[in-house]
C-alpha cells in the first residue's frame, strides 16, 4: 500500500500534484485548516529561535507524524510505504544523508517503508519569543513515569523546561494538566512548561502512533538548541523501553519502540549529521516501573501518589465506549495498564488509581473483560515463560555500550511486578 502526502504551510505551493496536501498554519494565530490543528504554526514561533536544521527537524518529525496517523494500515500486510514530501527551510540535508538516517528511523519506529523528499518554503515574518536559558529539556507525557522523572529532580536545582505534546486527546490533556499543576505547588519557581498542540484537524484515520516519539524528540530538541541545553531528558522505566515481547508471535517491528535504547541512539545519529548539539537520554533505561516509582517516592514521599493517580499510562483509552466508563480512567487491564499497576504492587505504594475494570459492574465489565482477554493471556504467558536474551534482542538490536546482562536482570524484575498483579 503506497500513500503520498505533501505537508506545507497553509500559504504555501504544492510540489507534489499526486500527494494529498496536509496544510499547516503558519502560525497559531492563522487558527486551523481543514487538516492540522495546533498551537504551533510552521513557522515555529514558539520554540524560539531554534537553528535552521532544528526547526526543519520538527517540521519533518510533525510532517511524518500528521502522515503517519492519515494512513490507514491495510488489513492483510502490517506495513504500508509512505511518500512523503515536506516543505522546509533547508531541503539539502533532507535530500542527503540526514533524509535517509530520519527514513530509516521512522522505519525502524513504525515498520512501514518511508520516502522522504525536502522541498524549499519561504521562511514567513513570524517574530519567535526566546526561551530562556535552560539546563536541561525533559519530556512530559502526562504519564506516571513522566511524573516520576519530574519529582525525582525537583531538587536538583537545575533550569529545566518540561515539554509535552498533545492531540486529539482530551485525556492526555487532562492528565498533562493535572501534572502540570501539582509539580508547580512542589517547587518555589514557577514550573516552565512547554506545551505544544498538532494533530489532525479531523478524527486520525490510524489509530496507532508509532512516529510521535521522534515528534517528541524533535520539538525538545529544538527546544533545547533554542535554550542552549545540551541534553533533552526521557523519564521512561526500562522494562517499557525494551518493551520485550510477551509472547514469541511479538516481536521485531511488531513491538512498539518508542523509547527503546536503539531508537535514542538513532535519533542521536541524526541529531549529530545536522549538527544540533544536543543528546536525548533516558537515565532510567535499567529500571523497572516499580524501582522508577520507588525512586521517586523515596524523593516526594506520599504526596507523589495522589499526583500519580491523575497520570494516564493506558495504551488503549476506549473507556466511553462502555456505559458507565469514562474516556479519563486508565482501563487496569492492557498491558500498559497491568505493568503500571505491578509497580504500585512491588512497593509499600498504595495505589490510589481509579481503574476502568473497578468502576464498570454487570455486562459493562464483562465486555471490558473480553476486550482485554488477550493482554491478561500473554501476561499470563509470560510470568510462566519469564524472559531471556532471545526475547530481548527480538525486539531489535541494542548499542553496543549496552549492559545486556543489567536489561536481562530488569526484564525478569519487570515480569516479577507483573506477577504481583491480581488478574481476573
Amino acid at each position: 500500500m503506497t500513500t503520498a502526502f505533501e505537508v506545507l504551510p497553509h500559504d504555501g505551493h504544492q510540489h507534489e500534484p499526486s500527494a494529498l496536501p496536509l496544510h499547516w498554519p503558519r502560525t497559531a494565530s492563522h487558527g486551523t485548516t481543514p487538516s492540522v490543528s495546533c498551537n504551533l504554526g510552521w513557522d515555529l514561533d514558539t520554540l524560539g529561535r531554534a537553528q535552521t536544521a532544528a526547526g526543519d527537524l520538527v517540521r519533518v518529525a510533525a510532517s511524518a507524524y500528521l502522515a503517519d496517523r492519515s494512513a490507514r494500515r491495510p488489513l492483510t500486510t502490517f506495513t504500508r510505504t509512505i511518500d512523503l514530501t515536506v516543505h522546509t527551510i533547508d531541503p539539502d540535508p533532507w535530500n542527503a544523508a540526514p533524509g535517509r538516517l530520519a527514513e530509516e528511523l521512522l522505519s525502524w519506529l513504525t515498520g512501514d517503508a518511508w520516502h522522504l523528499r525536502a522541498v524549499a518554503a519561504a521562511s514567513g515574518d513570524s517574530n519567535p519569543v526566546p526561551l530562556p536559558d535552560a539546563d536541561d529539556v525533559m519530556l512530559f507525557s502526562g504519564g506516571l513515569d513522566s511524573l516520576c522523572g519530574a519529582a525525582d529532580h525537583l531538587a536538583d536545582g537545575a533550569a529545566r523546561i518540561h515539554l509535552s505534546h498533545y492531540d486529539a486527546s482530551t485525556a492526555i490533556r487532562h492528565a498533562q494538566i493535572s501534572v502540570s499543576t501539582w509539580l508547580n505547588n512542589q517547587t518555589q519557581q514557577p514550573l516552565r512548561h512547554l506545551s505544544i498542540k498538532i494533530c489532525q484537524a479531523r478524527s486520525a484515520v490510524e489509530p496507532s502512533s508509532r512516529s510521535r516519539s521522534l515528534l517528541f524528540a524533535a520539538l525538545a530538541s529544538a527546544a533545547a538548541a533554542s535554550s542552549s541545553s545540551p541534553r533533552v531528558t526521557v523519564p521512561e522505566n526500562g522494562f517499557t523501553s525494551i518493551n520485550p515481547p510477551l509472547t514469541a508471535a511479538r516481536g521485531g517491528a511488531l513491538s512498539t519502540r518508542s523509547t527503546h535504547p536503539g531508537t535514542f541512539a538513532r535519533i542521536n545519529e541524526l541529531l549529530a549529521a545536522l549538527d544540533i548539539p544536543v543528546t536525548v537520554a533516558n537515565p532510567y533505561a535499567y529500571l523497572t516501573k516499580g524501582q522508577l516509582l520507588a525512586r521517586a517516592y523515596d524523593r516526594a514521599g506520599e504526596r507523589l501518589l495522589q499526583a500519580g493517580a491523575a497520570t494516564l499510562s493506558c495504551s488503549k483509552l476506549d473507556g466511553n465506549w462502555y456505559p458507565g466508563g469514562s474516556p479519563v480512567l486508565n482501563c487496569g487491564l492492557c498491558l500498559a495498564c497491568l505493568v503500571r499497576r505491578g509497580a504500585f504492587c512491588t512497593g509499600p505504594h498504595r495505589d490510589p488509581t481509579q481503574y476502568l475494570v473497578d468502576r464498570l459492574t454487570g455486562t459493562a465489565r464483562d465486555l471490558l473483560l473480553e476486550h482485554r482477554s488477550k493482554d491478561v493471556r500473554d501476561v499470563r504467558q509470560a510470568i510462566i515463560r519469564s524472559i531471556d536474551d532471545t526475547d530481548i534482542m527480538a525486539v531489535g538490536e541494542l548499542p553496543p555500550d549496552t549492559d545486556f546482562d543489567t536489561i536481562i536482570e530488569m526484564c525478569q524484575q519487570g515480569i516479577r511486578e507483573l506477577h504481583s498483579v491480581p488478574l481476573p
